[in-house]
C-alpha cells in the first residue's frame, strides 16, 4: 500500500506547524495533524496520493531559493513568514499551489471531534436523527456489482446509464409507461444508515474523485460532481428553481429550439415539483445566516427570501452537501429511483459502462465492468446516457460515437461561484442551519444569483486561503462567522476531454465579462454584510482580502479583477452535448437523440444548450421527463 515516507511526514509536520499556530482553544498543527493525515490517506486512490506527495516535495523545495534551506529545515517562525509571503503573492499560480498543498493538511487537522464540539458543530451526524433503512421490496431489484461473482448478460427495452437528475427521472417515466428499464450506476447505493454527515467520510463515498476534479485554465476551479445512486442530487443543497423565460427565449432565437418556453415546460416542472415535494425553506431553518443576510439586503432594498427546496421535512442539520442523514432531502436516491424500481425497473450498481454497441447506425446496448472485476453486457432497444456533463462526453468519445460532432465535449458552462466571509458580534452558528436556505435574487435576470453557503468548521478551514495567526483567529471565531455566496450565469465556455484514468480533463478560461460579474457579486455581498452590522468582511480578493471601510469597498467595485485574484468554485457543469437543430453546432436534436446515432439519447445536464443562471436539477429532470415521452413513443 502506498503511504507517505518519514521524510514526507516531516514536511507535513512543518507545513502544519507553520500554517496553523495555536489559539486559545485551537491546537497547533503538528504531530496530531500528521497522524490524522495518515489515516485520511489510508485507502486513497494511488493517483491522489502521488499528487499529494508531489505537492509536498514542491513545498519542500520552494523555500530554497529565498532562504537557502528546504522548508522542513526552517525554524517555525521563519516557515510561517514564508507561507504568509507565499499567500500574499499576486501570482495566481503560487496562491493556488499553496491552497492545494494545504487543503489535505487543514482537512486532517480540523477532523477533531473535540474541536467540532467546542464550536457547536456536529462531527459524525446526530445519530438519533438518522433514519433507519427501510426494508423495501424494491431493493430486491438492485444488483450490487461489487459483490457479483459472475459475468452478467442482460436484456431490456431501455438501458439508462446514470441515476442522477436526468437518468432517474427518465427511467421513472419510462417504467411508469410499462417499459422494461435497466438502470446502470457506476457508484454505490448508499442508504441512510451510511450517511455519517461527516465531510471527509462522505466526500470519499459520494464525490467523484473525492471532490478533486479541477477545471484548468486562467483560473483553477474545483468542479463538484456526485458518484453514487442519485448522482449530484445526493450532494447538492436541495435548491429548486425553474429556468427563466429569458433563457428559453434565447434557446428559441439562437438554437432554433422553438418548442421550449416557460408555458410548454410548465406541466413537466409541476410533475417534478410534485415528486420532489418542493416548498419554501422554513425561515427558522435558515439560521443566523438567513437572519443577517436578510437584514442587510432589506437595508439596501434588495429583494431576498428563503429558497425553494426539495426537503419539506428538513430539520436543519446543515450537511446537505454530504448526503442527507434523515432522508428529508428528496434527492433521486429517495424519490425517482425507488419509484422507478417500484414500477418494475432494475438497477445494477458499481457498474462502469465502457462501450456502447452500435449496429447499422442504431444503439443496441452497452458493455462494461463491474466493481467485482466481472463484466456485464446489456442488449436494449434504446440507450440513454445520463452520466453528467463531465462524464457523458468522455464516455461517448471513448466509445467512438458522435465522433463527427465538433461540439462533443465543448460548450461547457459551470456557473462559477464565489463567497464572502464576515464576522459579527452576535452568534451565527452557521452549521445549525440549511447550508443554502436564503437567496438575494434581486439581480437574477442580470445573471447574478446570491445563495447561502454555510459550511461545517472543517470545510470552512479548507475554504479559507489564509495561514498563520490571522487564520487561527478567524477559525476560533467560527460561531460568529457568516458565509454567503453567489453564482453567475457565465458566458465563458470550457471543454471536457478524456483524461488520465477515470478523471476527465476539464479546461475553462474565464472571460472579462464574467470577471466583471464576479467583481459585482463580491462587492454587493460585502455591502450586504456591512449593512447587516458585520465587524470584519473578507472577500478573499488578492490585495483586498479583508475590507473595513467604504473606501475599501469602492476600491473593490472600481478595481479590475484578474483571473485568479479570488477563489472560485463550480457546482453545475452543463452543455457538453447540447441539443439543437443544427448538427454542426450541437450533438443532439431537440428530442435529445444523437444526430449521428439512432436510439442513442442523452438526458443529463450536458444536453443544456446554455448556462441557466439558476440551479439546474429541476430543469434537467423536467427535460428528461419530456425526452422519456418521446422515447416511449418511438419504441
Amino acid at each position: 500500500m502506498l503511504r507517505l515516507t518519514p521524510r514526507e511526514e516531516k514536511i507535513v509536520f512543518a507545513l502544519a506547524a507553520a500554517a496553523i499556530p495555536p489559539g486559545n482553544f485551537l491546537p497547533a498543527g503538528g504531530a496530531i495533524t500528521v497522524e490524522r493525515l495518515r489515516a485520511w490517506l489510508a485507502g486513497a486512490p494511488s493517483l491522489q496520493l502521488r499528487g499529494i506527495r508531489s505537492l509536498l516535495w514542491m513545498a519542500e523545495a520552494s523555500s530554497t531559493l529565498s532562504t537557502g534551506r528546504p522548508f522542513s529545515k526552517l525554524p517555525t517562525d521563519r516557515a510561517r513568514r514564508f507561507l504568509e509571503e507565499w499567500q500574499a503573492s499576486r501570482s495566481h499560480l503560487r496562491r493556488t499551489l499553496l491552497r492545494t498543498i494545504l487543503t489535505p493538511i487543514k482537512a486532517a487537522h480540523f477532523d477533531d471531534p473535540k474541536l467540532f464540539a467546542h464550536v457547536g458543530c456536529g462531527h459524525r451526524g446526530d445519530e438519533k436523527k438518522v433514519r433507519v433503512d427501510e426494508a423495501a421490496r424494491w431493493m430486491e431489484q438492485v444488483v450490487n456489482g461489487k459483490t457479483t461473482d459472475e459475468d452478467l448478460s442482460l436484456e431490456c427495452e431501455v438501458v439508462v446509464v446514470g441515476t442522477g437528475a436526468g437518468g432517474a427521472a427518465c427511467a421513472y417515466e419510462l417504467a411508469s409507461r410499462g417499459r422494461a428499464v435497466l438502470l446502470i450506476e457506476e457508484g454505490e447505493y448508499h442508504r441512510r444508515s451510511s450517511f455519517t454527515a461527516h465531510a471527509t467520510d462522505m466526500s470519499r463515498k459520494l464525490y467523484r474523485n473525492h471532490g478533486l476534479t479541477i477545471a484548468l485554465g486562467n483560473v483553477g476551479i474545483p468542479v463538484w460532481a456526485g458518484r453514487a445512486v442519485g448522482g449530484s442530487t445526493v450532494i447538492n443543497s436541495g435548491t429548486c428553481y425553474r429556468t427563466s423565460e429569458r433563457i428559453f427565449r434565447r434557446w428559441r432565437e439562437e438554437h432554433g429550439l422553438t418548442w421550449f418556453s416557460s408555458s410548454s415546460m410548465d406541466p413537466y416542472y409541476r410533475r417534478v415539483e410534485s415528486m420532489l415535494q418542493v416548498t419554501q425553506a422554513k425561515r427558522e431553518l435558515t439560521g443566523g445566516i438567513g437572519r443577517v443576510v436578510s437584514r442587510g439586503a432589506d437595508a439596501l432594498g434588495l429583494k431576498n427570501q428563503p429558497l425553494m427546496r426539495n426537503a419539506p421535512d428538513c430539520d436543519g442539520q446543515g450537511v446537505c452537501c454530504f448526503g442527507c442523514p434523515t432522508g428529508a432531502k428528496r434527492s433521486t436516491d429517495v424519490s425517482y429511483v425507488p419509484e422507478a424500481l417500484k414500477r418494475g425497473a432494475q438497477l445494477v450498481t458499481s457498474a462502469k459502462v465502457e462501450a456502447i454497441d452500435v449496429i447499422s447506425g442504431r444503439a443496441r446496448g452497452v458493455r462494461g465492468r463491474l466493481g467485482s472485476g466481472r463484466t456485464f453486457t446489456v442488449k436494449a432497444e434504446c440507450v440513454v446516457i445520463a452520466g453528467g456533463a463531465l462524464l457523458t462526453p468522455v464516455l461517448l468519445k471513448r466509445a467512438g460515437v458522435c465522433k463527427n460532432s465538433a461540439f462533443l465535449g465543448r460548450n461547457l458552462s459551470i456557473h462559477p461561484a464565489a463567497k464572502v466571509m464576515a464576522t459579527f458580534d452576535e452568534t451565527i452558528d452557521m452549521a445549525k442551519a440549511i447550508p443554502q436556505g436564503h437567496t438575494i435574487d434581486h439581480f437574477a435576470e442580470e445573471g447574478i444569483l446570491f445563495e447561502g453557503a454555510s459550511m461545517p468548521v472543517d470545510v470552512t478551514a479548507i475554504s479559507v486561503p489564509w495561514v498563520g495567526q490571522r487564520f487561527t483567529d478567524l477559525m476560533e471565531g467560527y460561531r460568529n462567522m457568516a458565509t454567503f455566496g453567489f453564482m453567475i450565469e457565465d458566458t465563458s465556455r470550457g471543454a471536457v476531454r478524456p483524461g488520465r484514468g477515470d478523471m476527465p480533463l476539464v479546461t475553462y478560461n474565464m472571460n472579462d465579462v464574467d470577471l466583471q460579474k464576479m467583481g459585482t457579486g463580491l462587492a454587493t455581498l460585502c455591502e450586504v454584510f456591512f449593512a447587516a452590522g458585520a465587524k470584519r468582511v473578507a472577500p478573499m480578493v488578492a490585495g483586498l482580502e479583508e475590507i473595513s471601510s467604504v473606501r475599501d469597498l469602492a476600491r473593490l467595485r472600481g478595481g479590475r479583477l484578474r483571473p485568479g485574484d479570488f477563489e472560485v468554485t463550480a457546482f453545475h457543469p452543463l452543455g457538453t452535448c447540447r441539443i439543437g437543430t443544427d448538427p454542426k453546432t450541437s450533438v443532439l436534436g431537440p428530442d435529445h437523440e444523437a444526430h449521428e446515432v439512432e436510439r442513442l439519447y442523452v438526458t443529463d445536464g450536458s444536453a443544456m444548450p446554455s448556462a441557466l443562471g439558476v440551479n439546474p436539477q429541476m430543469t434537467i429532470m423536467a427535460m428528461a421527463l419530456r425526452a422519456a415521452e418521446i422515447i416511449d413513443q418511438r419504441i
